[in-house]
C-alpha cells in the first residue's frame, strides 16, 4: 500500500473515553517515569546542581505530570470533539499530533510562569529558540505513549473481534445442526459423476486446485482428502442453502466445524474443532460475508 494511500485510512482510535484516558493516563505516566530515570535533556546535570533546592526539583517534575495530564485532557476530551477531528483521517490525525504537542508546551511553558525551572532561568524560557527545541522533545516523548497504546487497542480489538466471532459461529452451529441433523452432502465432479457422497457435519473444507477441488473430509474420525475433478465455483453452486462459504478465492469451508478465527502474520484463517493445524485462510471481503450470515 502507498504512504498516500495509507494516509486516506480512517484513523480507527482513541474515539471511546476509555481509549481517551488510557491515552491521557499511559502518557502522562510514561513522561514522568521516563524524565524521572534517564533524566535527559541536560535535566541530569540541573538535579546535581546545589543551587537547585530538593523542593524545586519535586516542582519541576510536578509541574510536568500536571501540566501533561491538563494538556492531554484538554486535547482529547474538548478540544477533539470541539473542531470535529474525533473520525479523521490518518493524515489529519499525524496533524492532531502536532497540535496536541504544541498544546503540552503551551500549557508547560505558562506553568513555568509560577513554578521556577531549575536552574531559575526564567530568560531561557521566552527564549523562543527554546520553546522550539522543548516542543520537539516533548514530540519525541509523546511518540512512544501514542503508539504503547494504538498496539495496545490493536490485540484488544483483534481478540474481542476474535471472540465474538467464536460466540457467533457457537450459535450458528447449534442452529443448524439442530434443522439440518443429518443432512448429506453429495460431490459431484464436472461431468455431474458423483465422486464422494458424506454426511454434511463430516466435511471440513474444499480446497481449489487448476481443474480441480480437494475435499477435506472426516472417516471415523480421521481426516481424509479426496480429489475431484470440478471448479470451487460450481461445487459452491451445489452447496447453496448449506453451512459450506466461500472464505477466500480457493478455499471454502464448512461453518459447523469450524472453531474460532485465528490471525497470524497479519493474515487471517478459519481453524478447525477436529485438527488444531488445519486451517483456511480467509480475506477480509469473505469474512465480512460470513459474518453477515452469522
Amino acid at each position: 500500500m502507498q504512504i498516500h494511500s495509507f494516509l486516506k485510512l480512517r484513523f480507527k482510535y482513541l474515539h471511546s473515553a476509555r481509549e481517551k484516558w488510557l491515552y491521557i493516563i499511559g502518557a502522562t505516566v510514561f513522561a514522568h517515569i521516563f524524565l524521572v530515570v534517564f533524566q535527559p535533556y541536560g535535566i541530569y546535570e540541573e538535579m546535581r546542581n546545589p543551587i537547585n533546592p530538593l523542593f524545586h526539583k519535586f516542582l519541576f517534575f510536578l509541574s510536568i505530570t500536571v501540566s501533561s495530564f491538563a494538556a492531554l485532557s484538554l486535547s482529547q476530551l474538548v478540544l477533539r470533539p470541539l473542531l470535529k477531528f474525533q473520525e479523521v483521517s490518518i493524515k489529519k490525525y499525524a496533524l492532531w499530533f502536532c497540535i496536541e504537542t504544541f498544546i503540552i508546551t503551551f500549557i508547560s511553558f505558562l506553568f513555568s510562569l509560577v513554578i521556577p525551572d531549575l536552574g531559575n532561568d526564567f530568560e531561557l524560557e521566552l527564549n523562543i529558540g527554546f520553546q522550539v527545541t522543548n516542543y520537539f522533545r516533548a514530540f519525541i516523548i509523546l511518540l512512544f505513549p501514542f503508539f504503547g497504546v494504538i498496539v495496545y487497542e490493536f490485540i484488544q480489538k483483534l481478540n474481542g473481534e476474535i471472540k465474538e466471532l467464536s460466540v457467533q459461529l457457537s450459535h450458528y452451529q447449534q442452529a443448524f445442526e439442530k434443522a439440518h441433523p443429518e443432512e448429506l452432502l453429495i460431490v459431484k465432479d464436472e461431468n455431474e459423476n458423483v465422486s464422494l457422497e458424506l454426511y454434511l457435519k463430516n466435511f471440513l473444507m474444499a480446497e481449489a486446485g487448476n481443474q480441480y477441488i480437494i475435499v477435506y473430509y472426516l472417516e471415523k474420525g480421521k481426516i481424509k482428502k479426496e480429489i475431484v475433478r470440478n471448479r470451487l465455483k460450481n461445487f459452491l453452486l451445489a452447496c447453496t442453502d448449506s453451512s459450506i462459504y466461500q472464505c477466500h478465492r480457493s478455499y471454502a469451508v464448512n461453518l459447523i466445524n469450524v472453531s474460532h478465527l485465528d490471525k497470524n502474520q497479519g493474515k487471517n484463517f478459519l481453524a478447525f474443532y477436529q485438527d488444531e493445524y488445519l486451517r483456511a485462510p480467509v480475506s477480509k471481503s469473505y469474512l465480512e460475508q460470513i459474518k453477515k450470515v452469522l
